[in-house]
């Protein structure tokens, strides 16, 4: 991890798309660093003695991409879960490997993804880490996270086996209270933050999730969990336990009224598209949570199945509400195509904005993360837009619809340079490779080729 050492950084001449109402666009803009934080927004700025410097002629610079729900704990079984079909191959093929994973192998595996997010530009991830089956999984997780240097909510599981269930429960609630404490107010220090990963309904039960929910409130934590069944969060709602700090992630059959519930707490829901897409789940949600105020955010979900690429996640997306919105036309008898006022409701920089301001609200940080503007915690990335010139039009389309992990040339977080020129800083690509071959060999042994041919 890099040292904290204070810098002062200037980014100049670079096409800044600042996610902020009140800057916009920067054709050519600069961007002063100090220590932690964006100091300065504009054009021909001055910086100090000293102070390094950045050329950002003909690149993109965009605030640092945030991943609002991922189990990083999957990462080296990448390809495991590529020709899924529904929840029951993920619950026989994937999950139930969690029970394999020891306190080293979850250090491995944490520490893996964050190498590759970093790489790819996601300076900020929520792990939804439901395997905590041990208190040392949950300690090794926030160890490899710090070693990183990546910004990490680190999300504590609350889902165990599910033959003790409540049994555990009492001791992981214990270790939440001590991470809680060792972690100090406002939850963490400037790069790893403690959340709450609840207790998935149909397996915990309401009350004790409402039990996780109060305690997460009591400290002061961002909670998450999985709404797969329909009707979860009216359940909530009715019970007086919906909250802004509570992240549904999924939610494909959330009704109409239960938006409408989550949009009065302003509270977002994070979307997984092509893990959900690819399952066969009812799409149409992103866009009736949008128009109704509830604030999509994008995940990567389980790295057994889908890359860390957040861009991927982007163009996805687009498509597939745009899909949505098509089909609606024509079952209204609109057909072919045309525009009329509210259709199309999605655009190309709703994509970006997903995974950057809506996000950093999902994480709890909507007020430091997420645009480039004087103030804010310095995440940030600078794209190449490559050989063959920049896309026409939206630069946010760009982003989403041209640029790629390839494209990432430097990646800045909390003021710190871990990538420049397309070259990791303080962290080895052959480091992260090689924890992967670790927790491989040792969750799988000899299995590791029977599974390769079985995925």
């Amino acid at each position: 991890m890099a040292d904290d050492t204070p810098r002062t950084l200037l980014i100049q001449g670079a096409l800044v798309l600042t996610m902020d109402p009140a800057l916009g666009d920067l054709e050519s803009g600069d961007v002063l660093v100090e220590g932690r934080r964006i100091a300065q927004v504009g054009t021909a700025l001055e910086a100090p003695a000293g102070a390094q410097r950045i050329d950002g002629r003909g690149m993109i610079l965009i605030p640092g991409l945030i991943d609002s729900h991922t189990h990083m704990w999957q990462a080296p079984l990448k390809g495991l879960g590529a020709g899924l079909w529904g929840t029951p191959d993920y619950q026989k093929h994937v999950f139930p490997l969690r029970e394999k994973f020891d306190a080293v192998d979850m250090h491995d595996a944490c520490f893996a993804a964050g190498t590759e997010m970093l790489d790819n530009g996601i300076t900020t991830v929520l792990d939804f880490c439901h395997n905590t089956m041990t208190p040392a999984h949950a300690e090794q997780s926030i160890a490899a996270h710090r070693r990183t240097g990546q910004r990490v909510l680190f999300s504590y599981g609350m889902l165990g086996g599910f033959s003790t269930l409540a049994a555990d429960h009492p001791w992981r609630l214990a270790q939440v209270r001590e991470l809680a404490r060792e972690f100090g107010s406002g939850g963490g220090d400037s790069l790893v933050r403690l959340g709450m990963a609840l207790g998935s309904l149909e397996y915990s039960g309401l009350e004790l999730v409402k039990t996780e929910i109060e305690l997460g409130r009591a400290l002061g934590l961002p909670m998450t969990f999985h709404q797969n069944p329909p009707a979860q969060i009216r359940q909530l709602g009715e019970a007086g336990l919906l909250g802004g700090d509570l992240l549904p992630v999924h939610a494909n059959l959330a009704a109409d009224d239960e938006l409408e519930m989550l949009a009065a707490c302003g509270a977002g829901i994070s979307f997984t598209v092509e893990g959900e897409f690819g399952g066969g789940r009812a799409m149409n949600i992103i866009g009736r949570a949008h128009r109704t105020g509830v604030t999509p955010s994008l995940g990567v979900d389980i790295p057994s199945r889908v890359a860390l690429d957040l861009f991927a996640q982007m163009r996805l997306t687009f498509q597939v509400m745009r899909a949505e919105e098509a089909l609606a036309e024509r079952i209204t008898g609109r057909w072919p195509l045309a525009r009329h006022p509210g259709t199309p409701h999605a655009q190309p920089r709703h994509m970006l904005e997903y995974v950057t301001v809506n996000a950093a609200r999902a994480v709890g940080r909507g007020d430091e993360l997420g645009r480039i503007a004087p103030g804010l915690l310095a995440d940030l990335v600078l794209l190449s837009t490559g050989p063959y010139s920049m896309s026409l039009g939206d630069p946010a389309a760009h982003v989403a619809f041209q640029s790629t992990p390839a494209d990432v040339d430097t990646v800045i977080v909390d003021g710190q340079l871990r990538k420049r020129g397309g070259r990791l800083v303080d962290l080895d690509r052959a480091d992260a490779a090689e924890a992967t071959r670790r927790v491989r060999e040792r969750v799988l042994g000899k299995g590791v080729q029977a599974a390769r041919a079985a995925a």
